[in-house]
């Protein structure tokens, strides 16, 4: 049976919009299918207060390191692209960081749960591809360029046309993904508060807002490694708990049913097939929050290594919640179903005080992802908006146009996160819209520079995606998306070919 593209981004590229709570006896969703807010613990009222304090002394030292690192911008190049500094490990941790969100631990495990191995599919394997298509293919031409963002390089392959629409992607696909990391978290200290989710949402953020606002991208990177370091002890303690709990490695994988590592469905077509791999593939070989890392190494050589050591590490450490939902239901504890699944398995395995710490795996998770898909929409929005219309401006007065954005953005997806459930809608579509600068983005690199080929590639294909699959839910949808770019830009290129002199400029401002 088909999965249309946007279920299949619910699944994978939510970051935890749909299912957060730190409370692991409640359901994740309520009957209509929202995030449940202000369920579970309430009755543990130590634990709550505890970990409620510790949620914001978290944050608080997010904060005081963004402050304490970013104090040095000076211009829109230190803010967004960290003054073209970062190391190999800076990169390769923020990249893990960043990837791995809460739907990495949450989702993952329990489809795995459910589906066996084929449920670890998109997460981590695709996801891993695609991060190591960014080192191999992208980081180092797109780093030797200088570009600070993929709408910049779009400019210089196919102009400004192309630049704006491609701007205005990823600002959408950025704000919605900072939306959906907002509800996220504000659904958490809803729990912890009682506070009610309209407040909670409120502090959630202005709490990333400024550590966003004042770190910038150098912030940003040293607060993903410190939320990467808590993510990875998280679930190593958790992973050693569980091997504990199954007499140790040899008993535990002794008793693996042989179902668990059973092939897909036969109800699974190709295109499903073919979907489930390539949308979080190329969604991130284009993600203008992985390229960023890139483009802020100190070398093309230093961005290549830091992206493959951030595949590496995030198809590490997603190894583990597959590893949750293969070996943990043979434990014989009572485990949810679905979203319920992983915090079943730490509420039965974790003391109260460890489920602290899993509550900060959790927000670590949601943080990683939140800052960089703000500083996505402030990159664009300074790069591709306020220059365009400054040109003369100061690099002083282009960073304080980035803060700006970033406040606006967030300002912005604060609202997003208001509309609740329908943000499923909003984070799946601009997922899917994200994918359709493959096509120029690949032909630029590739050298072509057909400045028509490349606005009506983007054009054509996000009006098959919307008919194909957000109109009729046709099997197949973002396979037709990129095989109709694919034909457009070669047409068009074709055509620009044969009318221009071979002198002919084909970029324009």
């Amino acid at each position: 049976m088909h999965v249309p593209v946007r279920e299949q981004l619910l699944r994978a590229d939510t970051g935890g919009c749909n299912g957060l709570t730190i409370a692991p006896s409640c359901p994740l969703r309520g009957a209509a299918g929202g995030l449940t807010r202000g369920c579970g613990l309430r009755d543990r009222t130590g634990v709550f207060a505890i970990t409620l304090v510790l949620i914001f002394a978290y944050v608080a030292l997010q904060i005081a390191l963004a402050v304490w690192v970013g104090r040095g911008a000076r211009s829109d190049t230190d803010y967004l692209v960290a003054g073209r500094s970062l190391s190999a490990g800076a990169i390769g941790m923020s990249i893990f960081a960043t990837w791995f969100a809460a739907e990495s631990l949450i989702a993952t495990s329990s489809e795995v749960a459910a589906e066996g191995i084929a449920g670890a599919r998109a997460e981590p394997f695709a996801y891993a591809i695609g991060l190591v298509a960014v080192a191999l293919f992208f980081a180092r031409p797109l780093r030797e360029g200088g570009f600070i963002t993929l709408a910049d390089f779009l400019r210089d392959r196919f102009g400004g046309r192309t630049e704006a629409l491609s701007a205005a992607v990823i600002a959408l696909s950025a704000t919605t993904w900072s939306a959906a990391q907002l509800f996220a978290f504000a659904a958490i200290i809803d729990t912890a508060s009682g506070i009610g989710f309209a407040p909670a949402l409120f502090g959630a953020t202005a709490l990333v807002m400024t550590y966003t606002l004042f770190g910038g991208l150098a912030g940003d990177v040293v607060t993903d490694i410190l939320q990467g370091i808590v993510i990875l002890i998280a679930i190593a303690i958790l992973f050693a708990l569980m091997t504990a709990a199954a007499g140790g490695p040899a008993a535990m994988w002794a008793a693996l049913p042989g179902t668990a590592l059973r092939p897909p469905p036969a109800s699974e077509t190709w295109t499903d097939t073919a979907e489930l791999w390539l949308i979080p593939i190329i969604g991130t070989m284009v993600s203008q929050e992985a390229i960023s890392r890139t483009l802020a190494a100190r070398t093309p050589e230093v961005g290549r290594k830091g992206a493959l050591l951030g595949a590496g590490v995030y198809l590490a450490a997603g190894l583990v919640p597959v590893s949750f939902g293969l070996f943990a239901p043979q434990l014989g504890l009572p485990l949810g179903a679905g979203e319920a699944f992983l915090p079943s398995l730490a509420k039965a395995l974790f003391p109260d005080w460890l489920l602290i710490v899993f509550t900060g795996a959790l927000v670590s998770a949601i943080l990683s992802s939140v800052d960089s898909a703000l500083l996505a929409v402030s990159a664009v929005v300074t790069e591709s908006g306020y220059r365009r219309l400054r040109p003369a401006a100061s690099p002083l007065a282009l960073l304080r146009a980035a803060r700006a954005a970033t406040v606006g953005a967030a300002a912005l997806a604060a609202g997003l996160a208001l509309s609740g459930e329908s943000l499923r809608a909003l984070v799946m579509d601009a997922g899917a819209i994200g994918a359709v600068l493959a096509v120029p983005i690949i032909a630029g690199l590739a050298g072509l520079r057909a400045r028509h080929a490349a606005f009506a590639a983007i054009c054509v294909q996000m009006a098959t995606l919307a008919l194909l699959d957000w109109t009729l839910g046709e099997p197949g949808a973002f396979l037709w998306m990129l095989a109709s770019g694919t034909l457009a830009f070669a047409a068009l290129a074709a055509w620009e070919r044969r009318r221009a002199p071979p002198s002919a400029a084909v970029g324009d401002t």
